[in-house]
């Protein structure tokens, strides 16, 4: 079994900046308790600012084990998914830039009724990639040409459905 999780670089990086956000945007409030607007604006934006320091810090306790016969979740909340049980898959890429030289990918698939979200920062995330298209191509999953032409530019498969 192959275990997989986020790179601690990747997690110092994400609460740095996130945990920046919030002690700024929490020093405009402190600075400015009395004006409504500023504590609606930057009130919500440190908000929003911890909410995403507590998800990356949840991201360091995740830990993803996968085989050939499914994977295994473990973090604030423990899920595994059996392969056999996959009945959808999504393989979506973000770019950050106009050449779509640079960006991440999410990967997400529904098994048992519920979905399961991975991005590509993961440590690994090519090989657990790879086990869900297979997953796919034996289960039989029709995917939508955008998850097919994204496993297909990882070299996963080909990116026109065989017939």
């Amino acid at each position: 079994m192959t275990e997989f999780r986020y790179p601690l670089g990747r997690i110092v990086a994400d609460s740095s900046l996130f945990g920046g956000g919030a002690v700024m945007s929490g020093i405009v409030v402190a600075l400015a308790p009395t004006v409504p607007y500023v504590i609606l604006l930057f009130g919500g934006l440190t908000g929003v600012f911890l909410l995403y320091t507590i998800r990356t810090a949840l991201r360091y306790r995740l830990r993803i084990a996968a085989d050939a016969e499914g994977m295994s979740i473990k973090g604030a909340r423990v899920r595994s998914v059996k392969w056999a049980n996959v009945e959808a898959v999504r393989l979506r890429y973000y770019s950050t830039r106009r050449s779509r030289k640079d960006g991440w990918m999410t990967l997400r698939l529904k098994a048992d009724g519920r979905w399961v979200e991975i991005d590509s920062h993961l440590e690994g995330f090519e090989t657990l990639a790879r086990l869900v298209a297979e997953a796919a191509n034996r289960r039989g999953l029709v995917l939508d040409p955008t998850t097919r032409g994204n496993f297909s530019a990882m070299g996963l498969m080909s990116a026109e459905p065989v017939q």
